[in-house]
């Protein structure tokens, strides 16, 4: 009886079907946008080109400063030197200030914030720079050459390009684009025949260096810059439309291209040319001119040398990022020529 009255109080449990557990949909990863990646490049190319804009002009400020401080008033001839070495001076901090402004100018691009200011202050920014270089060296130089003259007539055409081009009306901007053109083209001349750093420190013992640009890049490839980017401002501008934009961006990567392969070959150059003044000055017989500096100038230069790795650097991440831009300008092509 017991055992009866147990297996009616234990009632067999009922069976519990398995239920399968539903699997997660696996998130599908999304492959970056050209843009997106664009953008990224384009940052890490101004961000560090801004770097290099700002250490060997460091190094150019300091340098100059030294010879200041060898100068003598002692005659109307050492007022008008001492003179253009202040300009070349004030130019150095300018460019370094370009510097901060192009940094700045790749973040807004990064973030799709506006830049409109940005890029008009940096032009205006970059046309004083070059008026300091084109006085400096009208009173530095032994004879006034057109080439010191184009420099100091073509920022001045840039400046009145860029006032009058912010007058929204097309009958003021294309004058202005064809004024600021006409700016470009004799700059380029200018840059072509002249290095200004050249005239500042003429009268440095040994120092024929083939130095760079008024733009830290090679003087043949930024004179073509130059005048490529004043002609894509105006159809960037102008030739807003969806089915032109392909266009300014083609020409835009052109333009990087260039610069990006100047600012290499360029800043590789300069650099190695630095490396091999220090390396005469360990001979002192030779009367070379790093050999009778300071220690500290001495030094300088070898961080002038080593800070030009960061402009190759730069312009190996340019190159790269205007191939890119090639890439993003194809997809447009097709997109706008499509059904």
């Amino acid at each position: 009886m017991v055992g009866v009255f147990q297996l009616a109080k234990t009632k067999p449990k009922p069976e519990t079907k398995k239920v399968k557990k539903r699997s997660k949909p696996r998130k599908v990863v999304a492959a970056p946008k050209p843009e997106n990646t664009l953008r990224k490049f384009v940052l890490g190319a101004s961000t560090i080109i801004g770097i290099g804009y700002i250490l060997p002009n460091l190094a150019t400020a300091l340098v100059l400063i030294y010879k200041l401080s060898e100068f003598r008033i002692n005659s109307q001839e050492a007022v008008v030197e001492i003179s253009g070495t202040v300009l070349f001076f004030i130019a150095s901090i300018l460019l370094m200030a370009l510097g901060v402004l192009i940094i700045n100018g790749g973040t807004k691009f990064y973030k799709k914030s506006p830049s409109g200011e940005v890029v008009l202050t940096g032009v205006l920014l970059a046309s004083f720079y070059l008026l300091c270089l084109g006085v400096g060296s009208a009173l530095l130089a032994s004879e006034m050459s057109l080439s010191v003259v184009l420099l100091v007539i073509s920022p001045i055409l840039i400046m009145v390009s860029t006032a009058v081009y912010t007058v929204p009306s097309l009958h003021y901007r294309l004058p202005a684009s064809l004024l600021g053109i006409v700016g470009g083209i004799l700059l380029a001349i200018a840059i072509f025949d002249l290095q200004p750093l050249q005239l500042v420190l003429t009268e440095a013992k040994g120092w024929d260096v083939p130095f760079l640009g008024p733009f830290m890049s090679m003087a043949l490839l930024e004179g073509m810059v130059l005048i490529l980017g004043s002609i894509a401002a105006p159809v960037h501008s102008l030739l807003s439309e969806r089915k032109t934009k392909p266009m300014s961006h083609l020409l835009f990567s052109i333009i990087g291209l260039v610069y990006g392969i100047g600012l290499f070959v360029g800043g590789m150059l300069l650099s190695f040319s630095f490396l091999n003044l220090v390396w005469k000055a360990r001979f002192p017989e030779t009367g070379f001119a790093l050999s009778e500096v300071p220690r500290w100038v001495f030094n300088i230069v070898i961080f002038w040398s080593a800070s030009l790795v960061v402009l190759e650097i730069g312009g190996i991440i340019l190159i790269i990022s205007s191939c890119l831009g090639f890439a993003f300008a194809a997809k447009e092509f097709s997109g706008s020529t499509g059904p």
